[in-house]
């Protein structure tokens, strides 16, 4: 019935616009809350994972050596904050990098601190009713002891339903030849998650060029696992947290245990700058949540870009795959960008429309060009056409340009209506042409460049 209304209301609206007057282009206020930006308002963490729930997303973080808090948001912008896990009796501190899952009736939390005898890292685990905790440890010590010190764990299931463990054998504790050295390992857990099931299995470790700017200590850590299009994808960070290097990249397996290759395309998420310095730093540790049909990737950054430290933010962004099984991540961001269209009540128009042109595989494949990474998969055309066989009602329209490039060009809808747009190549990471408009009944839409490529194209409408 909604949808029904916007229509009519287009199409009243038809009638005041002349063949071939210029669209007027509302101001951007008129569309502000469906934007947020990064970074987000939790400061001083590190290491943050986002769970999404009906009552809202919790988002749990390293901060410190009392346990783990919990940050309650409806909207991924204000949060509250409480306490979620208190000091267990292993446990001496450095309590780092809680992860949340709800498994079946309950919420188990992995993490990581240190023992009390002798310092040494050791992952934990611990239960919950509810999302927000109490966490309470089941039993009293950590959840594995291989004789070395272990971090960053996290969950994946085959599709069998048996769980597997990923996490990393910390560097602290892990010579290889004349290198201090993280590695990714994975083990089957039982089924109760209490107990490991066999040996442990080595899945990566750091060796491409862009993983092993540290020096004499190399990480790969921050492992999270997200399974698409029959693999296991393992995402992983690089480089000492403290330095503008740390970055995300991404290995595939067609099982939790491997054999795990790295992608071509790596890093996926890494810094940004400018003629003024770091504009991003140290963008990593990431993990995964969905809302709706979209994915987003959890991340921190350096507070202060400019001077990296332990003091770290929140951060959000999109993120998918191609077709080709690369995968991507839309960020680092710093200009707006659009909630998520579950709670915006919004939808994406250009995927039921089809494309008359040579665009359709790169400007509407959700990867929006954000990182130098995505290079190949910018769209290199001047001119490219939509049409729908029902009209689909429409009031936004974002385009997102290559990286580090300008872009400029016009829009007609219907044959008709025509706005022009410009963008400077020297903006914010992430910034996109954002036109609105009255709600429109859109039956054809012709886009034309006249300067840059475009990464992607959004039309977006109300539900």
């Amino acid at each position: 019935m909604r949808n029904m209304l916007i229509l009519l209301l287009a199409l009243m609206l038809l009638p005041l616009c002349a063949q071939g007057e210029e669209l007027p282009i509302l101001d951007y206020s008129a569309v502000k809350d469906r934007f947020s930006s990064n970074p987000r308002s939790v400061k001083d963490i590190g290491d943050p994972f986002v769970l999404k729930e009906e009552s809202g997303y919790y988002m749990f973080a390293t901060g410190g050596s009392i346990g783990f808090n919990v940050w309650r948001s409806g909207d991924l912008s204000a949060f509250e904050k409480s306490k979620a896990l208190k000091k267990v009796s292993w446990a001496s501190g450095d309590y780092w990098a809680p992860e949340v899952y709800r498994v079946g009736e309950k919420y188990v939390m992995l993490y990581t601190a240190r023992l009390r005898e002798n310092g040494s890292l050791r992952t934990g685990i611990a239960f919950a009713d509810a999302p927000e905790g109490p966490y309470e440890d089941p039993l009293g010590r950590p959840l594995m002891d291989f004789g070395y010190a272990t971090i960053d764990a996290t969950l994946t299931w085959d599709d069998a339903g048996n769980p597997y463990l990923i996490y990393v054998r910390d560097c602290s504790e892990n010579t290889v030849d004349s290198w201090q050295e993280s590695h990714i390992y994975g083990v089957r857990l039982s089924e109760d998650l209490l107990s490991v099931q066999g040996d442990p299995v080595l899945l990566l470790r750091p060796e491409g060029e862009w993983e092993t700017k540290s020096g004499d200590t190399r990480w790969n850590e921050g492992p999270i696992v997200v399974k698409h299009g029959g693999k296991y994808y393992l995402f992983y960070s690089v480089n000492g947290y403290w330095m503008k290097e740390y970055s995300v990249s991404a290995a595939a397996a067609d099982a939790p245990l491997g054999p795990y290759t790295k992608q071509a395309i790596n890093p996926l998420l890494m810094y940004t700058e400018d003629e003024t310095g770091v504009t991003v730093s140290g963008p990593g540790h990431n993990a995964f949540f969905t809302a709706g049909d979209e994915l987003f990737t959890a991340y921190h950054t350096h507070t202060y870009p400019q001077a990296p430290s332990g003091n770290r933010q929140l951060c959000i962004d999109r993120a998918g795959f191609h077709t080709d099984g690369t995968a991507y991540i839309n960020g680092p961001t710093l200009a707006p960008q659009l909630r998520p269209l579950q709670e915006i009540g919004c939808q994406s128009v250009l995927p039921l429309a089809v494309c008359e042109g040579d665009g359709q595989g790169l400007l509407t494949d959700g990867d929006f060009c954000v990182s130098a990474a995505s290079s190949a998969y910018v769209w290199q055309g001047s001119r490219v056409s939509w049409r729908w066989d029902e009209p689909a009602a429409a009031d936004l329209l974002i385009l997102y340009p290559a990286p580090g490039q300008a872009l400029s060009g016009s829009v007609t809808f219907n044959g008709t209506f025509t706005a022009s747009f410009h963008l400077d190549a020297d903006g914010k990471p992430g910034q996109a042409v954002i036109l609105p408009f009255e709600p429109l009944a859109v039956s054809e839409m012709r886009v034309d460049l006249q300067d840059g490529a475009a990464g992607e194209i959004l039309l977006i409408g109300k539900e």
